[in-house]
């Protein structure tokens, strides 16, 4: 699908909007876009370190470490205990290698644990996944616009979609988006464009009739790959050279500045 949607393509349709090209569908991440989850996840991923023994995250780690799914926050959550080892393997090397190889060899028990600790960690969600998460300033009045103006308002996330109800019908009134999708175990996740390309062919819009609204580079990448604008939210999970790096038209610090550059760049008056 990426030959699809050219440069020049989407060029093209950056020079539309500039001519007052409006959209159908806002599409937004959910972490750190829609809800403050940090806690929550810093939580369960506590609780799944804790319980094989291991060292937690902290709540830079868990920044740095999501947003490209379930499986890899837990892989990478392990790669962190694992990582003691090997360094302490690297100083042994060159003195005693039997003792090096035993030391790698603990790493590598920590990193064969990735199967069972990513159960263990889908199994404690559900209990854990609101845990102190609430929705960023602005963003439920936000919402609350976009259906008033008939904009239908997407959910996109890579974890499960099980998983993401959970917070949303937690968080916002019903009724609060059109579609939500998430990790099905058959699409591609982002930054591959077809989960936004999928909404798109759902939703009966072309993809020059969306916008992606997200914070980390696996959100805006998607977006570019899709041939879809997108806006990044500052106050969310990655930082502001990373949103202007991977091509965030627009940068807002919270939902009212959102609804803002939706209102004066996107809809109809």
């Amino acid at each position: 699908m990426h030959s699809e949607y050219t440069l020049k393509a989407f060029k093209k349709y950056i020079e539309e909007l500039k001519m007052g090209k409006k959209i159908k569908a806002v599409l937004f991440d959910l972490d750190g876009t829609l809800v403050n989850t940090l806690a929550s996840l810093k939580r369960n991923m506590d609780l799944t370190m804790e319980h094989f023994s291991l060292e937690g995250v902290s709540l830079e780690e868990t920044k740095k470490f999501v947003g490209v799914g379930t499986k890899k926050f837990v892989e990478r959550s392990l790669e962190k205990n694992a990582q003691i080892w090997y360094e302490k393997a690297e100083k042994w090397e060159a003195k005693d290698e039997e003792k090096a190889m035993d030391l790698d060899l603990k790493g590598d028990e920590i990193m064969e644990l990735y199967e069972e600790a990513y159960e263990y960690y889908r199994s404690i969600f559900p209990d854990n996944c609101t845990y102190e998460a609430e929705p960023y300033p602005g963003i439920p009045a936000c919402l609350k616009r976009l259906e008033e103006k008939g904009i239908s308002r997407v959910c996109i996330t890579n974890k499960p979609k099980e998983e993401a109800s959970i917070i949303l019908n937690k968080v916002f009134a019903p009724d609060s988006f059109t579609l939500v999708l998430g990790d099905n175990g058959k699409i591609p996740l982002k930054p591959n464009p077809d989960m936004l390309l999928t909404v798109c062919k759902e939703l009966g819009i072309s993809s020059e009739e969306a916008v992606m609204v997200g914070d980390t580079k696996t959100d805006l990448d998607a977006a570019k790959n899709a041939g879809i604008l997108s806006i990044g939210c500052l106050y969310g999970f990655r930082d502001k050279k990373e949103l202007e790096e991977h091509g965030a038209k627009y940068l807002v610090k919270d939902g009212e500045e959102l609804w803002q550059v939706l209102e004066e760049n996107f809809l109809e008056k």
